[in-house]
């Protein structure tokens, strides 16, 4: 290979790395700025004690799910036969559902 093609060669891949890295970069910072409520909750055991927990705080247009979330069912709050009873559904560590607080939606969690 002549020095010139090896030049553009090397030149692309950096630059392929650069933008890839940037993308994946730019990827998580979207991640890390998702608004969130983080709950430590002792004395909560249902959904339903969860959602008036939020209530007093503030929280409104409150979806909780019977499920995580998961990549075949992304948002399972949506769905009304999993957000039914929550009174039924124990309170679980991580994911929870959505609520809005101030105009904005936020994941709700729990950490036990």
């Amino acid at each position: 290979m002549s020095p010139l093609k090896c030049s553009f060669l090397i030149s692309g891949l950096t630059a392929a790395g650069l933008i890839l890295g940037a993308s994946a970069a730019s990827a998580e910072t979207l991640v890390g700025m998702a608004p969130t409520v983080h709950l430590a909750v002792q004395k909560v055991t249902s959904q339903s004690q969860l959602a008036e927990m939020l209530r007093s705080q503030g929280y409104s247009d409150i979806h909780l799910s019977a499920v995580a979330a998961t990549p075949a069912t992304p948002h399972p709050e949506l769905i009304s036969s999993l957000t039914d009873h929550p009174e039924k559904v124990p309170v679980r560590s991580g994911w929870n559902g959505v609520a809005v607080k101030d105009g904005q939606v936020v994941q709700v969690y729990v950490d036990n």
